[in-house]
């Protein structure tokens, strides 16, 4: 696992493009969950390759709408790079039926159960990005993660 690569300046560099002021119309996903040092993925989500090499941590984030609930899940395993991991958008309709919307190499997030969150400055985009990591723009149609921006796909169960 390389989350000791995971560092300040990593973390600025990911923050670069946060402030907008389209932001407000923005839907921030919240944090639902860590799963640290596990063989087997809880949720279903990660199977396979992704959890050999022995024990993983996975950070999940979801977000509720009226049409249902997305749900972010990143994995921090050998996959991960300098300030990046593995990363799955899903939508998860009300009936259960769940659906990939994006699987990529999304930047490195802080969950706020970390200690190195507690660290951070008050404020400022470094700030900004540890608290509010994924955002759904407000067309519904791009995720967005620090300067990163994500596509929505139809979805593959």
């Amino acid at each position: 696992m390389r989350s000791a690569l995971f560092g300040t300046f990593a973390l600025a560099a990911a923050c670069s493009a946060i402030a907008s002021p389209s932001r407000a119309a923005e839907a921030s996903f919240s944090y639902k969950a860590s799963y640290r040092n596990v063989a087997t993925d809880p949720d279903g989500i990660w199977t396979g390759d992704a959890l050999s090499g022995g024990p993983v941590t996975i950070h999940e984030y979801q977000l509720r709408t009226a049409s249902g609930e997305f749900l972010i899940s990143q994995i921090w395993n050998d996959d991960c790079a300098a300030a990046t991991c593995p990363t799955r958008l899903l939508r998860i309709e009300p009936g259960g039926r769940r659906a990939v919307l994006i699987d990529d190499m999304m930047r490195q997030i802080i969950p706020p159960n970390d200690p190195r969150f507690a660290g951070l400055p008050a404020n400022g985009l470094q700030a900004e990005f540890a608290r509010n990591p994924f955002r759904l723009s407000d067309d519904g149609k791009t995720l967005l993660n620090g300067d990163f921006r994500f596509e929505l796909g139809e979805g593959k169960p």
